[in-house]
């Protein structure tokens, strides 16, 4: 029977990027995607600039821009009227490169992350299912079943990444609590469109429905998503989802012509659902992502979400496999994680709201629809019992907050310094030699950096040193002279003997 550290259910966005988390840490994982093939749909359609950032410390952020665009606009209709172009907002801010997310459907997401954890050595196994499992203190016994039939593998550790039917989380007995809202429906889907240029995210109002019809363009294929309300029949049955719903809806809601839908590749009824586990661990097994939390797709915070999840949960388990941290660290994933949950689950159902309110008093609320909340870089663990402020900054960041990005002086930029799976230390002033004096912590587990006190203004004092944790957040806040206080912090995840 094979034994491996950590098995994943599930190679969405959330389950390959903790894959990739785990992977370049040297862990060995597999994958299973019970799916025999990869998903063509576009479903998921954008990356918040805090993914982005997580996206650039797994090195393929670029590839990633290159493939969407974060500068679509908004063409509003009423009916086959031209109301004009809108642009999104911009929330202007100086501590990151990533003002703007990025528009792109989630299987091309998944696609560069696949790449990107086969240049680590491992690829997704299709066609395999998880049909049973079991755990003890020491490890999980899980069932899989594959095209060669069925296997069983022993594993430190697994991981439901899902989705919102989880297995995983059902049969853990993890409540699911929340509601499905029946009477907010749309019918989505990819098509080919001919006769609209794809420079814009096209919106059509309509007087009785409001939100009339949707078509929005992908710079990386010909496809666009449709998006439009679904409406029951007369009999109050609805249609089937497909390209004669979609051209006949379109034609009824836009009354465009000399535009021609076509190549329907992916269809699907969506509803809102706004759920949450209410845990995210049963002993060596936990759930992320969908699995975990549901909502409106409003703000668009769903795969992001799962994505941040992974990203939080990746760097701990790594810790704990190579006897670096104490198990309890795996506690801390449901302790930060779950509020930013139902944070999501709350923004998500007010910019649900909004855009419904919007769009019955037909002034077309998409473009309204992003915060500067939504870009979830003001998400923070203040509250988590891995944030510690030995110093109090009334008026700067304090531990918990996400460090922030600036160019330096010198061309790199901050997050270059973070980029990694270290910890890393930043001090403001002259170089005095902590490096040297931290040599019981090798150089790939801590690395620490004296920078120009200029910028020590983005984190409020250039007295202080601040400990970057492998997910990007401050950990530890102290006087930059308390090297044992520096000390005693890092050897909660890092044990030097190893």
């Amino acid at each position: 029977m094979e034994n491996l550290p950590v098995l994943i259910i599930g190679a969405g966005p959330t389950g390959l990027t903790l894959a990739c988390e785990l992977a370049r840490r040297n862990i060995s994982v597999r994958i299973i995607e019970r799916s025999v093939e990869y998903p063509k749909g576009s479903r998921a359609k954008g990356l918040q600039p805090r993914s982005l950032e997580v996206m650039d410390d797994l090195g393929i952020a670029n590839d990633l821009l290159e493939a969407g665009t974060t500068d679509l606009i908004f063409r509003r209709y009423n009916g086959n009227q031209l109301l004009g172009d809108v642009k999104r907002e911009v929330f202007q801010r100086s501590d990151t490169r990533y003002l703007q997310g990025a528009i792109l459907p989630q299987w091309k997401v998944e696609e560069v992350l696949r790449a990107k954890l086969q240049t680590l050595g491992i690829k997704v196994e299709l066609g395999t299912e998880l049909i049973d499992f079991s755990q003890t203190g020491e490890q999980v016994t899980a069932v899989l079943k594959t095209i060669q039939g069925q296997q069983e593998v022993n594993c430190a550790y697994m991981v439901g990444c899902d989705g919102g039917k989880s297995g995983v989380r059902k049969a853990l007995g993890i409540k699911f609590d929340g509601e499905t809202h029946e009477d907010e429906r749309a019918f989505v889907g990819d098509v080919q469109v001919d006769g609209l240029t794809p420079d814009a995210w096209h919106i059509w109002l309509h007087p009785e429905v409001g939100f009339g019809f949707a078509l929005c363009p992908f710079k990386c294929t010909d496809s666009w998503q449709v998006q439009t309300i679904a409406l029951p029949n007369a009999d109050g049955t609805l249609a089937e989802p497909g390209l004669e719903t979609f051209r006949r809806l379109f034609a009824e809601r836009t009354g465009m012509e000399g535009v021609t839908l076509k190549n329907a590749t992916w269809a699907s009824l969506y509803r809102v659902n706004v759920r949450m586990a209410d845990h995210f661990r049963s002993g060596r097994v936990f759930i992320a992502g969908d699995a975990a939390h549901a909502h409106s797709i409003a703000g668009g915070l769903g795969m992001n979400t799962g994505i941040q999840d992974a990203y939080n949960l990746g760097w701990k388990l790594a810790a704990v496999l190579t006897n670096q941290a104490d198990e309890q660290l795996l506690d801390t994933y449901e302790e930060e994680r779950l509020p930013i949950a139902a944070w999501t689950l709350n923004i998500s159902s007010e910019r649900q709201k909004m855009m419904t309110d919007s769009l019955k008093n037909s002034d077309g609320g998409l473009h309204t629809i992003g915060t500067k909340d939504t870009t979830q870089l003001n998400l923070n663990y203040r509250y988590s019992s891995l944030s510690s402020n030995l110093i109090q900054e009334p008026n700067g960041l304090q531990a918990g907050d996400r460090a922030p990005d600036e160019l330096l002086a010198d061309g790199r930029w901050l997050f270059d310094l973070y980029r990694g799976t270290h910890f890393t230390i930043l001090r403001f002033g002259p170089a005095d030699g902590l490096n040297e004096r931290l040599i019981a912590h090798p150089g790939d587990q801590v690395k620490a950096f004296d920078l120009n006190e200029q910028v020590s203004e983005l984190f409020g004092s250039s007295a202080n040193a601040y400990i970057i944790r492998p997910d990007g957040y401050i950990g530890l806040i102290v006087s930059r002279t308390d090297e044992a206080a520096i000390n005693i912090y890092l050897q909660k995840f890092i044990n030097p003997a190893v």
